[in-house]
C-alpha cells in the first residue's frame, strides 16, 4: 500500500509540475506572395527556409519550408519543435531563399537584422511576410541600470554606456566594488536591440542578492555602426575592401576616456586585480587584446566565442608573438566555444588555448570551456554568464589585490590614468 501511494504522489507531482522543460511547438508560415510577384522568388526552382540559433534550427542549414497547399498558393509552411527552451526563453532565427548555386554568403536572407520568437507557450505561430519586421520582444531589467551621456568622440565615435549597480550600492556608502566592462552593451541587459539578450543584469542581481558571489558593478558600452573596425586590432581585406584595425584606438577609449569617467562617478575599486573586460564574437577577440596588451589595466576577459579567424587567424599569432615576461602576471582569462559553432572554429581555440600555455599561462589563470550544443548567438551566451560571472568572483577578485592597507592608508587612493597606450607593431600589420 505504501509502494502504490508513494507511486500515486509521483505520478500527481508530475501532473501539476510545472511545464517549464515542456517542449514547445513553433509554426513558421513564411508569405512570399510579394517576392513571387516581384519575380524575386520563382516557386518552379527556388526553396526557402528558417535559420536560427536554438536545435532544431541552425544557422549553418535551413529547415525547409514546403508550400503550405491548395488555396494558399504563395505561402510557405514549417513547423519546428523545440526540445530545449534556451535561457530567457528567447530564439533567434531569419527566413531564407535557397537556390541552386547560391553557397553560404550573404545572398537569400531576409533584409535587417535577426527576428526573435518568445517560447511561451506550449505553441508558438509565426506568420508574416518575408522581410517583415519580427513581433516586439518584452523587454525586462533587473536592479539599478543608468544610462549616461555618451562622452564626446575623441579616439572613436560617441556611444551610450548603461552601468548597472548591484543591489544596497546606495545603502552601503563605504564600500567599493570591482568592475567589468563589458562589449555589445546593448545586447547585455535588455533584448531591445538585437531581439534577445544576455541577462546580465538577471543573472548578477539574482547571484548577488542570494550571496553566491560578492557585488560587482558591470558597464555596458554599446557597439556603433563602426563595430567590426573598432573591435579588430587589425586590418583585412573581406567582401572586396579593407575593414578592420581601429582596435587600438577604441583601447584609448575605453582606457583613457571611459574607464576614468566611471571611476570619478561611481566608487570603483580602480586596479587591474579588479577590473575586467568581455565580449563575445569580435568582442571576445577585443578583450583577448586587451588584456594581452594592457593588463596593466584589465586583469581579466572574458573571451566568449572568439572570431579567431579574423585577419588569418590573427588573435593566435598576436598570443604566440607579444613579449610577456615570466616574471609578469598572467591576467586570468575565461575561454569558450559553442560545439555547434563549428569544427574550425573549436580548432582554432584549441590552437589558441596551446599557445597560452606556450606563453606561461596555467589551468589556475585560464578557464577553458567547450560548450556542448554551444551556437553563436545571444541566448547561448545567456546561457553562460552565471558561470562566468562564477569565474570571475573566485578565480579572479577573491584571489588578486588582497593586501590589506597600513593603518590610516586610503586602500583605493585616486588613480591619474598615464598614457599607457603604446601601440605594437610588426612587419604582419
Amino acid at each position: 500500500m505504501r509502494f502504490v501511494a508513494a507511486l500515486l504522489l509521483l505520478i500527481a507531482a508530475m501532473l501539476v509540475a510545472p511545464r517549464a522543460f515542456a517542449a514547445t511547438k513553433v509554426v513558421f508560415d513564411i508569405d512570399l506572395r510579394e517576392e513571387i510577384a516581384a519575380g524575386r522568388f520563382d516557386p518552379a526552382k527556388d526553396m526557402v527556409g528558417v535559420r536560427g540559433g536554438a536545435a532544431p534550427l541552425s544557422w549553418s542549414r535551413s529547415l525547409i519550408a514546403p508550400a503550405a497547399g491548395l488555396g494558399r498558393d504563395g505561402w510557405y509552411s514549417v513547423t519546428a519543435v523545440f526540445e530545449r527552451v534556451p535561457a530567457g526563453g528567447t530564439v533567434l532565427y531569419k527566413f531564407r531563399v535557397e537556390r541552386s548555386g547560391q553557397g553560404e554568403g550573404d545572398a537569400g536572407w531576409e533584409t535587417g537584422g535577426n527576428r526573435a520568437i518568445e517560447l511561451v507557450s506550449d505553441e508558438v505561430r509565426v506568420t508574416r511576410a518575408f522581410n517583415a519586421p519580427g513581433a516586439p520582444i518584452s523587454l525586462s531589467r533587473a536592479g539599478t541600470i543608468e544610462r549616461l551621456d555618451p562622452l564626446p568622440a575623441k579616439f572613436v565615435g560617441e556611444r551610450a554606456v548603461q552601468v548597472w549597480l548591484p543591489p544596497n550600492y546606495e545603502r552601503d556608502t563605504q564600500r567599493r566594488y570591482p568592475v567589468l566592462y563589458l562589449h555589445d552593451g546593448q545586447n547585455v541587459f535588455d533584448a531591445a536591440a538585437a531581439g534577445a539578450e544576455w541577462q546580465v543584469d538577471e543573472t548578477a542581481q539574482r547571484l548577488t542578492v542570494d550571496g553566491q558571489i560578492q557585488a560587482m558593478i558591470i558597464v555596458g558600452v554599446n557597439n556603433t555602426a563602426k563595430r567590426m573596425d573598432e573591435y579588430t586590432p587589425t586590418a583585412m581585406s573581406r567582401d572586396g575592401h579593407t575593414q578592420g584595425g581601429q582596435g587600438p584606438a577604441y583601447a584609448r577609449y575605453l582606457i583613457e576616456q571611459l574607464k576614468p569617467a566611471i571611476d570619478a562617478r561611481y566608487r570603483t575599486m580602480p586596479d587591474a586585480a579588479h577590473t575586467a573586460v568581455g565580449g563575445s564574437s569580435l568582442g571576445g577577440i577585443m578583450s583577448l587584446w586587451l588584456a594581452m596588451h594592457h593588463g596593466d589595466v584589465f586583469g581579466a576577459a572574458l573571451v566568449v566565442s572568439p572570431s579567431l579567424w579574423w585577419d588569418d587567424e590573427f588573435p593566435i599569432r598576436d598570443v604566440a608573438r607579444t613579449p610577456l615576461p615570466m616574471s609578469v602576471d598572467r591576467p586570468r582569462l575565461w575561454l569558450d566555444m559553442g560545439t555547434n559553432e563549428g569544427p574550425q572554429a573549436i580548432t582554432q581555440l584549441r590552437k589558441l588555448r596551446a599557445q597560452l600555455f606556450a606563453r606561461g599561462w596555467q589551468r589556475t589563470t585560464l578557464n577553458y570551456v567547450e560548450v556542448a550544443g554551444g551556437t553563436h548567438d545571444e541566448g547561448s551566451w545567456a546561457a553562460r554568464v552565471e558561470d562566468m560571472l562564477r569565474f570571475l568572483d573566485r578565480q579572479v577578485w577573491n584571489e588578486q589585490g588582497r593586501k590589506e592597507p597600513a593603518v590610516g592608508q586610503d586602500p583605493y587612493p585616486t588613480v591619474q590614468v598615464p598614457d599607457i597606450y603604446k601601440p605594437r607593431r610588426s612587419s604582419q600589420y
